[in-house]
Parts: C-alpha cells; structure tokens; sequence
C-alpha cells in the first residue's frame, strides 16, 4: 500500500468513528444477506459482536502504517479465528461485506479510490490472518 492508500484508510476511518455502531450493524446485516450460512459462526449476542469487529478494525486501520505491528495484529487475529471456525471461503465474503459496510456509512465519502484503498488494506489483512490461521493449525498438530 502506497501512503497516499494508507492516509486514505485512515481518514475514512476517522470520518467513521462517531458511526462505528452503525459500521458494525451495517458489516453483520451485509455478511448475513449474502452469505446466510455463515450465520452459525457467530454465537455471541450482536452488539457485543458488533462492538468486538469494530474494536478489531480500529486496532488494525491504527497501525497500518507500521507494517511489522499491522502483520502481527493480523496473524494474531488470524490465529484466533481459527478457534471460530473461520475457513478460507469466509475471507471473501468478509471483505465484500465490510466494503459493503463502508460504502453504506461514508456515504459520499466512499470514493472509488478509497474503496479500492481499503480493498487492498482488507486483502493484506486477510492474506495475514490466514497466515496466522495456518501458522497457528500447524503449531496444534504439532502439539498433538
């Protein structure tokens, strides 16, 4: 990601942040309509899960501009939605409803090129977390 893409992330990010509640709804109600199975993965009450991605997003969209922190926040995400169920097809679904999301609530602030900023941003992300997933699998086997 190029900085311009990164202050693109964060700016956007930060125009959001008195609507987080209404990102997180507005993520699940996407994710939900488009991909109905994946309903059974979520088990925690929705506010509270509500809260927990926007939580998450934020903690990501703050140090993406410090590449060693923003890979280690996803591997460790990663590895910890291993325990949820999260298998490799849920990657896509995820970000199509997030930019779904971010459309929905920046409104007109949700130019192609911030879009495509946080396409690249998600893809990152998920490219990490699966890394942390597969990392954290095989560390189990090991294990026994």
């Amino acid at each position: 990601m190029t900085p311009e893409q990164i202050a693109l992330v964060q700016s956007s990010y930060a125009h959001a942040q008195d609507k987080l509640p209404e990102l997180g709804a507005a993520f699940y109600r996407q994710l939900f309509t488009a991909h109905p199975e994946v309903r059974e993965l979520f088990s925690t009450d929705p506010e509270i899960q509500q809260k927990k991605f926007t939580d998450e997003l934020s903690e990501i969209v703050a140090s993406v501009h410090q590449l060693p922190t923003f890979l280690e926040t996803a591997r460790e995400l990663g590895a910890r939605h291993l325990d949820y169920r999260t298998r490799a097809r849920h990657y896509g679904a995820v970000g199509d409803a997030l930019l779904a999301a971010l459309i929905e609530v920046l409104g007109p602030d949700a130019t192609e090129d911030t879009i495509a900023a946080w396409r690249l941003a998600y893809n990152l992300i998920a490219e990490t977390m699966q890394q942390g997933a597969a990392e954290a699998a095989r560390q189990r086997a090991m294990r026994g």
